[in-house]
């Protein structure tokens, strides 16, 4: 209806075409976006290649026509991977984007990004990474600097994974992510995160835990913010038959912030439970209840709900539910949704083995 308010939100559409041949693929696109406060459009022309096994080159060039001023800009792209050995992979890549001809555009608020016609700036992009891969465990990291016109950022990213063994499975990740914007604002940020899964066919018991050290440094001017918190979250699941199941779930933080000079600090923890009944081969019904409890202020918030369940097909699971009240918090919301409200969900159990039916069924497509 064109009468989007929001300029994140415009109606969006898009043609285009791919042309492949063999290694090569050439491709164009055209978007048109229209909102109540912006019209935006933009073209992109480029090729894709693989000219080597586990190498991908990219080219492009954008034209951007949209209410801010055109922008006729180019991007570069290059990702190469080797196989060092049996258990050894390396990738590396390489993303830069340069702007040509850059209008005047007007500008109502530059900490906003835009969906379409991008204010963003021109920037240059890279990063290594390695995978060890054994019988028993893995790991992988990945680290990644970016320079943009606004800002310099880096990115670490560490894994280590033991398949389950007699029950057990364990799991290490450390992310690190550092960011310096040229008006002298900064934000760091780290978590260090362990789980920790027992689960066995026999047995009637399952059980998850994962434990976030996590810390947060926020500056900018005349103000700053430092935030260091411990999340664990506890999750038992009881088979009681073939189609019934018992959750139930204990989680708890401890938050230490300084803001401005100001140091506060506080305990909080949830209380979950959750039955599961299915009633068809794939279809189930859950009924959820929490408990939010806040120590410091003495505060208990709640959550009632209930969800409707359905599995289209193999680990992929759709569910559409209601909470009657609710609450939200960000270290405790990935178990399950607690928001009053309608809500949906979906579920995926992607693992190696998926992903490998997936990577084989499109190279099969081609």
């Amino acid at each position: 209806s064109n009468n989007e308010g929001s300029l994140d939100f415009p109606a969006r559409s898009t043609v285009g075409v791919d042309l492949n041949f063999r290694n090569v693929t050439l491709f164009a696109e055209h978007e048109l976006a229209e909102g109540q406060n912006i019209t935006a459009q933009t073209t992109r022309v480029g090729v894709r290649t693989t000219p080597w096994q586990r190498a991908q080159f990219t080219t492009t060039l954008d034209n951007q026509v949209s209410e801010f001023g055109p922008r006729l800009f180019a991007n570069v792209g290059f990702i190469q991977g080797w196989q060092i050995s049996e258990h050894w992979t390396v990738d590396v890549g390489v993303d830069h984007a340069n702007t040509l001809i850059e209008g005047e555009p007007l500008v109502f608020d530059i900490d906003r990004p835009l969906a379409s016609g991008s204010l963003s700036d021109d920037y240059v992009s890279a990063f290594v990474g390695a995978l060890y891969q054994s019988d028993l465990w893995s790991a992988n990291s990945r680290y990644e600097q970016r320079n943009a016109d606004t800002d310099t950022s880096q990115t670490l990213v560490v894994g280590w994974f033991r398949e389950p063994v007699a029950g057990h499975g364990f799991s290490v990740g450390l992310q690190l992510f550092d960011n310096e914007r040229n008006d002298g604002s900064a934000q760091q940020r780290g978590d260090l995160r362990f789980g920790w899964a027992y689960r066995k066919a026999d047995r009637q018991w399952a059980f998850l835990n994962r434990t976030d050290l996590v810390f947060e440094d926020t500056s900018t001017l005349g103000a700053s913010r430092d935030t260091k918190r411990i999340v664990n979250n506890f999750n038992a699941v009881k088979r009681l038959s073939a189609g019934r199941e018992l959750a139930l779930q204990y989680a708890s933080k401890y938050v230490v912030s300084q803001i401005d000079g100001d140091q506060f600090s506080g305990y909080t923890d949830l209380a979950g439970v959750s039955y599961r009944a299915a009633f068809s081969e794939r279809w189930e019904y859950r009924l959820n209840g929490s408990a939010l409890h806040s120590w410091n202020s003495d505060v208990i918030d709640y959550s009632v709900g209930a969800e409707l369940g359905y599995n289209p097909r193999d680990n992929l699971w759709l569910s559409v539910g209601y909470n009657l009240i609710g609450f939200r918090d960000a270290d405790f919301d990935n178990a399950r949704y607690t928001a009053a409200g309608p809500f949906i969900n979906v579920t995926i159990k992607a693992d190696q083995h998926t992903l490998r039916e997936i990577a084989g069924r499109f190279r099969g497509n081609r």
